[in-house]
């Protein structure tokens, strides 16, 4: 778990080469605490009882994006969200003992960091870690939100997943760690993904999905197999009708755009520069590829 010795006083200090100069500034700090707060919750997973639960679980979302596009391209991140691998037919009973395991493997590293389940329903199963509260009193920094490990207990995989090395800010060397391999979705199923749950009213991060599709599409457009990516998507939809969910989506980015604070609280969590609305405007226009 995260070492406050290795860490200290100032987290720019870890930084890889790449990023240690370009965040710098004083208000990076709650960001990059984040960021590492997020390292931590992969390493410890893939920790656990010799990577049990690494080779149970699909992660998705910003941390698979970043094996795709150039990280200088990219934006912090404050939680992971997994996907129940199916092959072999594992099920979330499989992994429902995670959050005690993460306390208890946090008591063998003598670390203050803890888990508790915040969310378990039928779709849902969220652990949340008291990081922003250790590091408040270790650092005098709040970080922007309690980091959480989500699970999607009955969201399908639909391609098999690729694996690849975990890409971080952080410089390992400096942190005395080994990244692992992690398995994730592949690059049509995550964008697919991304672009399906934009549509879903209850999306909490909405800015970040509209950021990561059209970061794939600068950087990966060529690489895109664009029935694949379609599959993978009404595959998400189950019963619902495609059409209704797209034009929801395209509502829901216009409202995006009308919002200030969603604007001013993406711009501030990319590493480099972004025109939000720009962004938008193409994530919107990708729909017409899905019909």
């Amino acid at each position: 778990m995260l070492d406050e010795s290795v860490i200290g006083s100032d987290p720019s200090g870890i930084l890889s080469s790449d990023f240690s100069t370009r965040l710098r500034r004083l208000e990076d700090r709650p960001n990059i605490f984040a960021e590492l707060c997020v390292l931590d919750m992969l390493l410890t997973i893939s920790r656990i009882h010799d990577s049990y639960y690494k080779e149970r679980l699909i992660l998705k979302g910003g941390y698979s994006v970043r094996t795709y596009v150039p990280l200088y391209a990219h934006r912090f991140s404050y939680d992971l969200d997994f996907n129940i691998h199916r092959e072999g037919g594992h099920t979330f009973r499989e992994v429902q003992d995670l959050c005690q395991e993460s306390s208890r493997f946090a008591e063998t590293r003598r670390s203050r960091i803890r888990g508790s389940v915040t969310l378990n329903n039928q779709r849902f199963h969220w652990i949340t870690f008291n990081y922003r509260q250790v590091i408040e009193e270790t650092y005098g920094v709040t970080i922007p939100e309690e980091p959480k490990i989500e699970i999607c207990k009955d969201c399908r995989t639909v391609r098999t997943p690729v694996e690849n090395e975990i890409v971080t800010i952080a410089d390992p060397k400096l942190l005395a760690v080994t990244l692992p391999n992690i398995k994730h979705l592949d690059l049509d199923e995550q964008l697919s993904n991304k672009l399906y749950v934009i549509g879903v009213v209850a999306r909490q991060r909405r800015h970040f999905d509209i950021f990561d599709c059209y970061r794939i599409v600068e950087f990966k457009n060529s690489e895109l197999d664009w029935k694949m990516v379609r599959n993978a998507f009404h595959a998400q939809l189950r019963r619902e009708n495609a059409g209704a969910h797209i034009e929801r989506a395209r509502r829901l980015i216009t409202n995006a755009l009308r919002d200030s604070n969603t604007i001013r609280r993406i711009e501030s969590s990319t590493f480099q520069p972004l025109d939000f609305k720009d962004a938008a405007n193409i994530v919107s226009g990708l729909y017409s590829k899905l019909l």
